[in-house]
């Protein structure tokens, strides 16, 4: 028993050979929220019977969810115990022992699952991680991270056929770049887009007209704007964020991410670093892509502006925390800020 891949989920599913304990998580939610109903489903049928199936999720009872381990399954091979999203980070140390004490102790009659498809815990993340390491030895632990670029276009084309349409790989890609890599998302978008689309092929203009752009999109195209010294696209583009109610704060982060990106691929290119070597320090993992984006829409802009660039973006920075401030005056004055070193610095 030890850390399991997609694949032997799947077999262990389908030839019903289920160890005592599973813990099934990861940044891909689809994923992690699919096979755990999959595995659900497997073990006590699509419509268990309450004796059979207990279900706890966020802010459990412990009594419950200890006591719910040891009951004997009735006319049926197993007791199903289902834990979505426990809120570990509420939890205080008698309680993380407890469970910990729960957790370790496997009844062979049980199947527990530990499912966590949409909460990552932060503040008690060492517990988490403790339990997944004593599921690895005491069952199986099976982690979904994001898909590569190269995944998500097979997933987007699979899905425009099921919905009766084709996509070519380009336009596939930019559907990505509007919505990001999200697979929920991505599926919903593409649903939309196909019910629309008039002919047999999902169409650029069709992705441009309908798809919703998240919210590093739109900061990208604010930032690609600002470093271009198109001014008057820089504060249509903000102004169209305000207008959706976009937080500043997390204007300000993406922003930010978007220079810090630019200036790390700026630095290892003159250093002589290749891309990948900064994408595994950095731990962008699937997100290596953004370093070359960035690195095209930097091409024009000397180093020495991006340091100041990065200066004036911790400076907003402060003023957001340390302060009252009137969020939409200091974003306009940053973008003017950062389209005057953007022209100034221009090569």
């Amino acid at each position: 028993m030890s850390k399991i891949s997609e694949s032997e989920l799947k077999k262990q599913i389908k030839a019903r050979q289920f160890s005592p304990i599973y813990v099934i998580y990861g940044t891909e939610q689809m994923f992690v929220r699919r096979y755990s109903e999959q595995l659900a489903n497997a073990v006590t049928g699509k419509n268990p019977s309450d004796f059979n199936f207990h279900k706890f999720s966020g802010d459990i009872n412990l009594d419950d969810f200890a006591a719910s381990l040891q009951i004997v399954p009735f006319m049926s091979e197993y007791n199903c115990v289902f834990v979505s999203d426990i809120f570990f980070d509420i939890m205080d140390a008698d309680s993380l022992a407890r469970f910990k004490e729960i957790t370790d102790k496997t009844v062979d009659t049980t199947v527990l699952i530990i499912s966590m498809p949409t909460y990552v815990p932060s503040k008690n993340s060492a517990a988490f991680k403790s339990l997944v390491k004593r599921a690895e030895k005491n069952g199986s632990v099976c982690e979904f991270n994001k898909l590569n670029q190269s995944m998500l276009e097979r997933y987007i084309a699979k899905w425009a056929n099921e919905n009766g349409k084709m996509i070519s790989h380009v336009n596939a890609a930019k559907l990505i770049s509007y919505c990001g890599d999200d697979l929920n998302l991505l599926k919903n978008e593409l649903a939309k887009i196909c019910a629309y689309a008039k002919g047999e092929e999902v169409t650029l203009q069709d992705i441009e007209k309908l798809a919703t752009q998240n919210l590093e999109t739109k900061i990208f195209a604010l930032s690609d704007a600002v470093l271009n010294g198109n001014g008057d696209k820089a504060f249509s583009t903000l102004d169209l964020l305000f207008y959706q109610r976009e937080e500043p704060v997390m204007m300000l982060y993406v922003l930010s991410a978007s220079y810090v990106d630019a200036y790390r691929i700026r630095v290892a290119d003159e250093c002589g670093v290749l891309k990948d070597n900064v994408a595994k320090d950095f731990e962008y993992k699937n997100r290596a892509f953004t370093l070359e984006k960035a690195r095209k829409a930097t091409a024009k802009v000397s180093t020495e502006a991006l340091r100041k660039s990065l200066d004036l973006l911790v400076e907003a920075d402060i003023k957001f925390k340390s302060s009252s401030v009137n969020a939409r005056l200091c974003m306009e004055q940053l973008i003017a800020q950062l389209l005057l070193v953007a022209r100034e610095g221009r090569i």
